[in-house]
């Protein structure tokens, strides 16, 4: 019994999937078998849907309930010899039971022997063959005798697999058996693979129409059965893109989808959205051959137009197919029908594989040649039928460079929309395949531009090399200035701003209005000691404005002056801008209006100034606006759009990318949006993926990042390195002129507290008494606010409660933000620490419920344990009946829901492990969950009531 009872557990670990209804009707069957009431039962299916399993599987029952079972599998190569399976069936005798003796089984079942006809060897071939007659009468009724007779011992099972290849006289002997079945104990059950069409195939079918037989067909497995095999192999949870190409590779089909999961296993690929186009591309073995077998079975053409199919992908219109396959009308229509006719492809128009899998299976099985040939002759055939550019460019891309003129002005075109649509990438690839082609008068210094320009924008940096060589060759002035215009970004996004202002500052007189905007800009943004060259003119009434406007912020000069600046600069209407660079006028015009504190103004016109961009396809100007634009998002309290809108910006950035301006700014962003909102650890993996760590270049445009830098190592409790960083980024500001208003609500608070939690009080104040000094000189509300809550923090009693609250004042009418939130707690504390309690747990619960909506974990936790401090305790929100959590049971569910185990929490607490436990069950019922995992959410909608005596 026990090899029983391991089969049985094989089988429970196997949990055939969608399988329960095959299942059900092999035990009845067995059973009813096991009573005197034979039956055949057929199991038809797809190659790879579980036929062999569910056999396998109506074997292990069989064994349970004592039957003898006799087993065989058809095959090609025997199907040609007379009697194989019937051979096979009594040639595995005596039947193999464990759990018996020899002589046990020896004495209760005798060997079954077939007749001496069937076992010699005068006789095996197809061609010698007895057909008919008594003869073979006789050799059925002998066989089935032998059947009856060992049935009248224990049950018997005949098990036969892959029956589609069965030789015709064991298919015979089913349907001899199949009519004398009923009243004895002998169960049949064959496994035949659907659309096998073999000259067996009809006295296999015949046999489906006797009374006591069953036919059953597998249908493929759903999608939530595929979500759960490969959650269950891969031990994740499954993304929907990566559940459908699965799911369209193997259509359900648990044999290829093994297969498919062992090999994702193999190349540790995970069930997660990066992994999809790798998964889109894999061909398991089996299901490679499993469809190169079936299309070897259809006529040449067949194939010939299969192989046109997968390379138009998606674009197979007959016309099309007929360009590229060569075959004539007559043959493509006969061929199609054909790979109809075998459920290769799909009914309608335009011809499409009935399985995505198979596209890649044809294609990966043409030869390099033949596919390049092929690809080439499908560009032609769509650029006749007018296709779009980029249609026709992919199909050139996969081709071998020819000296085709004709490709480089498509590729070049391609390219063009590439950059129109915002995909530098796809240009790239293009170029580079021009760039390629070797023609004997090919436009090599434009191809190179352009090749660069793109590479510029997808941060690679390659493009210092290309556009170098592209400025020694170029000869058109204007292609030479935009040449010199991208080659000026490219150097200073390597960091090497002496040569690039060298380059745009160069012959002054020849150059254009971009170029000499460029070298104005640039030679404002590095140090002063790196400018070797005067600084060029800015033209234009708005480049001074903006310009000036910029000048007078460094400069400190009052709000009011600034504004109006920066709003004169932007007063012209039409934000569009003639060049592709990075800080335009408009966009340093938005940026200083953002600094006084008019962000709503700021966030129209970058809006407006992005979209006329994006129009023209300036990817540069666009990335540079979104940038600045997702520091007027985190401003405004929107940390999620701000979060969303710089990893938009960084898209392209990696460890080895160029730094353009759009750069250190969107990242200076991410690192802000992932402290506030509690992902500090995350917010380190980001610098170190995107090599933003260590040294960064002193820059203009690196002061925000370095800003951030400091306060997140100062939030990681390193707070030397922390307030280092901050220190020197204030004194490169100050010494070059880079400082700028809202610099004192980055950094401030958190390096106030850092010197403060170091035993620096006297340095914590003299910094926020300076800050605060220069804030008022400058008169924005912002920084302003910031600079009087944190010394009014730092002051505490009267005057600081004073302080805080004029900072709370100049708040108002003001969007709902981050820095808000914070002087709304900040304000609770103070009143506090003075002994208000009920005016201090008000101001802190709007606090935190504002700290709750712009997604501030930090500021709202610190809220909550302020609140405690202040007699309130939370319970869940919209709970009529709510109990309130006990300090002890607050401590330790706040520390579980970060993570910590129950023996980390009594190590934390210096509880033992049991009063832990016992506290979290009390606050599972408090609060109304059930699990550790829900105890995040249930806390954060907590809502903060009155203390236990003001309640009573």
């Amino acid at each position: 019994m026990a090899s029983i009872q391991g089969v049985r557990r094989m089988w429970q670990e196997c949990k055939l999937l969608e399988r329960d209804r095959e299942i059900e009707l092999l035990q009845q069957s067995l059973e009813r078998a096991r009573r005197g009431v034979g039956g055949l039962v057929m199991v038809e299916g797809e190659q790879g849907t579980g036929k062999s399993t569910l056999l396998q599987h109506a074997r292990a029952e069989a064994d349970g309930r004592a039957f003898q079972v006799l087993n065989a599998r058809g095959s090609a190569l025997e199907q040609g010899f007379s009697w194989a399976v019937v051979r096979q069936l009594f040639e595995h005798q005596p039947v193999d039971r464990a759990e018996e003796t020899l002589e046990e089984r020896d004495a209760e079942t005798p060997p079954l022997s077939l007749p001496t006809q069937i076992t010699s060897d005068s006789a095996t071939t197809q061609g010698e063959r007895e057909e008919g007659g008594d003869a073979l009468y006789s050799l059925l009724q002998g066989i089935y005798g032998m059947c009856r007779d060992a049935s009248l011992t224990s049950p018997l099972l005949l098990l036969v697999d892959d029956a589609q290849w069965i030789d015709t006289e064991s298919a015979r002997f089913i349907n001899y058996l199949v009519n004398r079945l009923e009243n004895h104990r002998i169960l049949v059950v064959l496994a035949v693979t659907r659309g096998a069409h073999e000259p067996v195939q009809d006295l296999l079918m015949a046999v489906c129409g006797s009374p006591v037989a069953v036919l059953t067909r597998l249908a493929p497995l759903s999608k939530e059965a595929v979500r759960r095999r490969i959650a269950e192999r891969l031990g994740r949870d499954v993304h929907d893109g990566v559940l459908r190409a699965c799911f369209d590779l193997t259509e359900g089909n648990p044999l290829h989808l093994a297969e498919l999961l062992d090999q994702m296993i193999g190349l540790g690929l995970t069930p997660d959205e990066s992994s999809i186009p790798e998964i889109l591309l894999l061909t398991p073995a089996r299901i490679s051959w499993h469809m190169r077998s079936r299309l070897r079975e259809l006529p040449a053409t067949a194939e010939v137009l299969a192989s046109a199919i997968a390379v138009l992908n998606g674009h197979a219109e007959p016309q099309h197919c007929a360009q590229v396959s060569g075959l004539d009308e007559a043959e493509m229509f006969d061929a199609a029908g054909c790979l109809r006719e075998a459920d290769v492809l799909r009914p309608g128009m335009p011809y499409q594989f009935r399985r995505a899998a198979m596209r890649q299976v044809v294609y990966s099985h043409m030869s390099p040649r033949d596919r390049g040939s092929a690809h080439r002759r499908s560009a032609r055939s769509l650029q006749t039928a007018g296709a779009q550019v980029s249609e026709v460019a992919e199909h050139l891309v996969r081709t071998d460079p020819a000296g085709d003129p004709w490709a480089v002005t498509v590729l070049r075109s391609a390219s063009r929309g590439a950059m129109l649509g915002g995909d530098p990438r796809a240009a790239i690839r293009y170029l580079r395949h021009a760039l390629a082609e070797p023609l004997s008068e090919q436009p090599q210094p434009a191809v190179l531009a352009q090749l660069g320009s793109a590479e510029l924008r997808a941060h690679r940096p390659s493009a210092v090399e290309r556009l170098v060589e592209a400025q020694c060759k170029v000869e058109e002035a204007e292609s030479g200035n935009a040449v010199r215009a991208d080659l000026g970004v490219a150097l200073a996004a390597s960091a090497r701003y002496e040569e690039a202002l060298a380059v745009l500052s160069q012959d002054q007189n020849s150059a254009s209005g971009q170029v000499r905007a460029l070298a104005s800009v640039l030679s404002r943004l590095i140090p002063g000691e790196l400018r070797r060259v005067t600084p060029a003119v800015v033209p234009g009434s708005r480049a001074l404005r903006a310009h000036a406007a910029a000048e007078a912020l460094s400069r400190g000069l009052h709000v009011r002056r600034v504004r109006r600046l920066a709003a004169a600069a932007l007063a012209d209407g039409d934000l569009a801008t003639d060049h592709d660079t990075e800080l335009t006028s408009a966009s340093i015009a938005a940026w200083t209006l953002a600094q006084c504190d008019d962000l709503s103004a700021a966030e129209r016109a970058l809006d407006e100034h992005m979209r006329r961009a994006a129009a023209c396809g300036q990817l540069l100007t666009v990335d540079t606006a979104q940038s600045l634009q997702a520091r007027v998002l985190y401003d405004t309290g929107r940390l999620e759009e701000a979060e969303q809108t710089a990893r938009v910006v960084l898209r392209h950035q990696s460890a080895t990318s160029l730094r353009p301006a759009c750069v250190p700014l969107a990242a200076a962003v991410l690192v802000h949006c992932l402290i506030d909102t509690g992902r500090p650890e995350e917010a380190t993996a980001f610098l170190d993926r995107t090599g933003l760590t260590g040294q960064l270049p002193e820059a203009a445009m690196f002061v925000p990042l370095s800003v951030a830098r400091g306060r997140l190592s100062i939030r990681l409790a390193r707070f030397g390195a922390g307030l280092a960083e901050i220190v020197e980024c204030r004194d490169l500001a100050a010494r070059q002129g880079w400082w700028y208003p809202s610099a004192i609500c980055e950094y401030l608070s958190d390096s106030v507290r850092a010197l403060v939690r170091s035993g620096e009080p006297a340095a914590a104040c003299e910094l926020a008494l300076g800050e605060l000094k220069r804030a008022r000189a400058f008169g924005a509300a912002r920084p302003l606010a910031v600079a009087l809550r944190t010394y009014g923090e730092l002051k505490g009693g009267a005057e600081g409660l004073v302080l805080v609250e004029e900072a709370h004042r100049l708040l108002d009418g003001l969007p709902d933000s981050v820095e808000r939130a914070r002087t709304l707690v900040a304000l609770g504390s103070v009143l506090r620490r003075a002994g208000q309690r009920g005016a201090a747990r008000r101001r802190l619960d709007a606090g935190r419920e504002l700290a709750q909506k712009v997604g501030a974990t930090e500021l709202e936790a610190e809220a909550r344990s302020e609140l405690r401090l202040a007699g309130a305790r939370p319970t869940r929100s919209g709970s009529s009946a709510s109990v309130p959590l006990t300090p002890a049971e607050e401590r330790v569910a706040q520390r579980a829901a970060t993570g910590l185990s129950n023996r980390e929490i009594a190590q934390a607490l210096f509880v033992t492990v049991k009063t832990v436990e016992w506290h979290l069950s009390q606050t599972y019922a408090k609060l109304g969950i059930a699990k550790r995992s829900e105890l995040s959410d249930a806390l954060s909608g907590a809502t903060c009531i009155e203390d236990s005596s003001r309640r009573a």
